[in-house]
């Protein structure tokens, strides 16, 4: 004689499946170091970025720069490298405005932390680059990044030591964009 499955457990085999569904699609885990390949993009449209990923590309770092990178192209990237700092001009040229920016960062972190990216702020414009502006981006950020690097001068009132120490984020400080390959080095070599 054929038992038929009766109502409770064919519950039980939907609610299984569901969850083995539901943990397939869960987010990644967080990377716990900078791994390749790098994803640079410009957080304010200076050309900070533009050097940065000089500076990835020397130190033989695969990578893909797009100043403007939106949330849903992040693609096989496995950190996320935020060269903040704003321009004026670079707004203008690129046709969006501080509110922009920021919408434009937040997604991107959003989807960073869903994909499980390692994120990288980097602050390499020093003093020139901590306008008002530049502070707001800074501040949405920098706080959610897995390790910050910033040139010596840019930390005159101390925001950045001060995000570093309430997030526990490991900040490296160097002396100009020049000399930013070795710490990528070593940061992308897991020391």
């Amino acid at each position: 004689m054929t038992r038929k499955p009766d109502r409770r457990q064919f519950l039980v085999a939907a609610a299984l499946v569901g969850g083995a569904v539901l943990t397939w699609a869960a987010p990644s885990v967080a990377q716990d170091k900078a791994q390749p390949p790098a994803l640079v993009t410009s957080i304010g449209q200076s050309l900070d970025a533009f050097q940065v990923q000089l500076a990835v590309k020397r130190s033989g770092i695969p990578y893909k720069y797009d100043p403007h990178i939106e949330a849903n192209q992040l693609g096989e990237a496995k950190t996320l490298m935020l060269a903040v700092g704003a321009s004026l001009k670079g707004f203008g040229d690129a046709g969006i405005s501080i509110s922009d920016e920021l919408a434009r960062t937040s997604h991107l972190l959003d989807a960073a932390k869903a994909k499980g990216l390692y994120v990288v702020v980097l602050h390499i414009g020093g003093e020139d680059r901590r306008d008002a502006l530049s502070n707001q981006l800074i501040e949405l950020a920098a706080p959610r990044a897995n390790y910050l690097i910033i040139r010596n001068d840019s930390d005159g009132d101390g925001l950045f030591t001060k995000i570093s120490k309430a997030g526990n984020i490991p900040m490296v400080v160097i002396e100009s964009a020049a000399t930013l390959k070795q710490p990528l080095e070593k940061l992308f070599s897991g020391g």
